[in-house]
């Protein structure tokens, strides 16, 4: 039966069906001829359909011209022997083929036999000289028995040549599974890879096991060993304790391993040890090998086990990181992280109008904490929380969102203002003394909400607004806000198309300076924009606008032509090493031409690529993952730095961080606030410090006001800084002079 490609598209394959079990037996090889002449064509597919070469069943491909033939070897680039027509559409299109094959799609493994009906069109002894060919023959030369030759002659060299590949392949696999081992999200993944990876490097039949010892939450609790990973015959015992192994010589031998602490090779089994004091556990990993380990063997385990370690400290880092990640390091009540997954699924389903979300405010807390400082403030919050977490039982939702403010989603009936302001009525005891809690809610019943979770959360936060300027212990709904928030938006949406169309949102440029040596490496580019009557207008307000009806996209070209023309002064003034940071939004990174687009932004303005840093923020990272992977690795191909911004606040692309390629990461002000007097927000900066390290990427803290702030992140390793601990935020003209002034003051 035969399998076939249209006419139209020149090409065609022709495909025996044998039997099931013939398959099973029989290998093979994969041939294509290249002619435009249909009658050779076909003469050529009879005399191969009753060939075998090499015990192989063959498998025909046909291309009628150069095109066509290089579309079949783009796609499929495993056949091992192409007969090859020198004239055909061209009097050389044969010969560009071959360059094409081998200089273009890199394929050096295919033999390529060219064929020719006009001898004096390629001699024979020039083409063998500049060509890469395994051999030359004219047509009329090709009997049955010269192509079986042929045939066999250069199948034989294709499959010495692939098994050299192969063996090369296989020493290459643990540099390959390097950053398979990084790339693991937890313990158990990486567990898994480990063996997989092992039992390909040895070949193994039979499979391994991976067991921890731990005291920390690796293992269920009263299991002291647990069986992580397990592959081949020992798959069944996955998730098991070690105890309920069965083959007890090798439970014997795992615990060994990690009581001894050591690794062993055996005759007919290997045992490895690895430990990961990070983690604050050991693992041993059985391999059964059922042979003596070569040399060669016995060192490759020995490098790939470098691998291991080195995979299982990342894995420990990551796993710390996402432990922290969904919990509120303070007041130990989830994030806004879960908030917005666990809205987005009530969102998602049809059962929006049972719920309610609910945003808390703690009334004049800043004034609270300035009086009587931060201590006394997080006590407040941490009673705020108790009080929600112990009323509310497993079907309601209590999160803190940042600073005072918190959030509460459930059914109706439970999520109430009056049930909530009622938990508040009393003072509560703190030191010697009784404080009362006023709050503020507003309520924003679920089938009003429009759109994604972000979406709503912008709705609460709106409406949330207006409830302030109302007075203490204000609770309204989104309904009675809705309508003061339409008007104030649509004013400011007017607004702001003015002064887009008029180019009258300008730049402020913050100072980054190295925290060690106090020089100054970059400056940032942030939007300012100030009203005809003198008021300012913050970012806050207007970029969600912006982003909300497209005009982000005009915006952003607008501010980034600014940053690449306030660079070129900088330049002319002498300060020739600095780094411009410049935001971009994720509605730009949907533009196809955003790499063109900065481009040639920075070449109008004649300004080198490598001082240009385009920022992006955890949570447009993870809006369309792999299209903003291409966009910055694109960005980074043509020497523009790429930054991710906020980082911190959006845990939940942690596990892809590493498919990411950022030069260096921006620690979210929010963490450096506390960072001196909070434990919580200490060890969030001092781990996102050190996956910075891990990546090998430049670390820079925002927000940073105090000296005690710099010095403790100088002593963690975070390289820059900028906050207005060193300068603040100021017009191109501003920051030339202070350029000028500025003494730089190692730390």
């Amino acid at each position: 039966m035969e399998r076939i490609i249209s006419q139209e598209q020149n090409v065609f394959f022709l495909d025996e069906q044998p039997s099931p079990q013939h398959l099973e037996n029989q290998k093979t090889v994969k041939i294509l001829t290249v002619d435009d002449d249909s009658n050779f064509q076909r003469s050529t597919a009879f005399a191969l359909s009753t060939l075998k070469v090499l015990d192989c069943k063959i498998e025909l491909a046909q291309a009628f011209s150069y095109a066509k033939a290089c579309q079949v070897l783009t796609k499929e680039n495993d056949f091992a022997i192409a007969l090859v027509d020198v004239v055909m559409e061209t009097e050389d299109a044969g010969l560009r083929l071959v360059r094409a094959i081998r200089e273009v799609l890199g394929n050096e493994k295919i033999r390529i036999i060219l064929l020719t009906g006009q001898p004096g069109m390629a001699p024979i002894f020039d083409v063998m000289r500049d060509y890469d060919i395994n051999d030359y023959w004219t047509k009329s030369e090709l009997s049955a028995d010269r192509l079986q030759t042929i045939l066999t002659t250069n199948l034989r060299s294709y499959q010495q040549i692939s098994s050299i590949a192969n063996a090369k392949r296989g020493l290459q696999l643990i540099a390959e599974s390097s950053g398979a081992l990084y790339t693991s999200r937890n313990i158990k993944e990486l567990s898994g890879k480990m063996l997989r990876q092992l039992s390909q490097l040895l070949n193994l039949p039979h499979g391994g096991i991976v067991c921890v010892k731990s005291m920390g939450e690796l293992t269920e609790q009263g299991i002291s060993h647990q069986i992580i990973a397990a592959s081949g015959e020992f798959e069944p015992y996955f998730g098991y304790a070690l105890q309920q192994l069965e083959q007890q010589h090798i439970r014997a031998q795992l615990e060994l391993c990690l009581s001894r602490r050591e690794s062993r090779i055996e005759n007919d089994f290997t045992c490895l040890f690895f430990p990961d004091e990070l983690a604050g556990a050991d693992y041993s990993v059985y391999l059964a090998t059922g042979r003596p380990l070569d040399i060669t063997e016995t060192e490759m385990i020995r490098v790939f086990s470098m691998n291991i370690c080195g995979g299982l400290h990342s894995v420990s880092l990551m796993s710390q990181l996402d432990k922290i990640a969904f919990e509120d390091p303070l007041v130990k009540i989830p994030n806004l992280n879960v908030l917005l997954r666990t809205l987005e699924g009530v969102l998602a389903e049809d059962i929006r109008e049972k719920f309610n979300l609910l945003i808390i405010d703690i009334d004049k807390f800043s004034d609270f904490n300035r009086v009587f400082g931060s201590p006394q403030g997080n006590e407040m919050l941490k009673h705020v929380a108790s009080c929600l977490r112990e009323h509310f039982d497993a079907c309601v939702l209590v999160a803190r969102l940042k600073d005072d403010k918190f959030a509460v989603l459930g059914p109706k009936t439970l999520v109430t203002a009056d049930i909530i302001s009622r938990l508040f009525i009393e003072p509560y005891q703190q030191g010697k003394s009784k404080i009362t809690v006023n709050i503020s809610t507003v309520t924003l019943p679920l089938e009003l909400a429009d759109g994604t979770a972000v979406d709503a959360i912008t709705q609460i936060n709106m409406a949330q607004k207006t409830a302030k300027k109302l007075g203490i212990r204000q609770h309204v709904t989104y309904q009675q806000a809705n309508d003061d928030n339409v008007a104030y938006h649509f004013e400011l949406l007017q607004a702001l198309q003015h002064s887009i169309t008029c180019n009258d949102i300008h730049i402020a440029l913050q100072p980054q300076v190295c925290i060690k040596t106090g020089e100054v490496v970059g400056v940032e580019a942030l939007a300012r924009w100030t009203l005809p009557n003198g008021q300012n207008v913050p970012p806050l307000d207007f970029i969600p606008i912006a982003e909300a009806t497209g005009l982000i996209t005009q915006l952003g070209e607008q501010l980034f032509v600014q940053s690449c023309q306030a660079l070129c002064t900088l330049n002319e003034a002498g300060y020739t090493n600095l780094c411009m940071g410049v935001n971009l939004s994720a509605m730009q990174f949907e533009q196809e031409n955003i790499v063109d687009i900065l481009k040639q932004h920075i070449a109008d303005a004649n300004m080198p690529l490598g001082q240009i840093e385009v920022e992006v923020t955890e949570s447009i990272a993870m809006q369309n993952f792999e299209t903003i992977r291409k966009q910055l690795n694109d960005l980074r191909s043509i020497d523009i730095r790429v930054a991710i911004d906020d980082f911190g606040t959006g845990f939940s692309s942690l596990a892809y961080l590493s498919k990411l390629t950022f030069d260096r990461i921006k620690i979210d002000k929010s963490f450096i606030d506390n960072v001196t007097s909070d434990d919580g927000a200490a060890a969030i900066v001092d781990s996102i410090i050190l996956l910075g390290q891990r990546f090998h990427m430049n670390v820079i803290a925002e927000g940073v006001e105090t000296k005690e702030q710099a010095k403790w992140l100088s002593d963690r390793g975070c390289h820059d800084a900028q906050g207005y601990f060193y300068a603040k935020p100021m017009p191109l003209p501003e920051l030339l002079t202070w350029l000028k002034n500025y003494q730089k003051t190692p730390l």
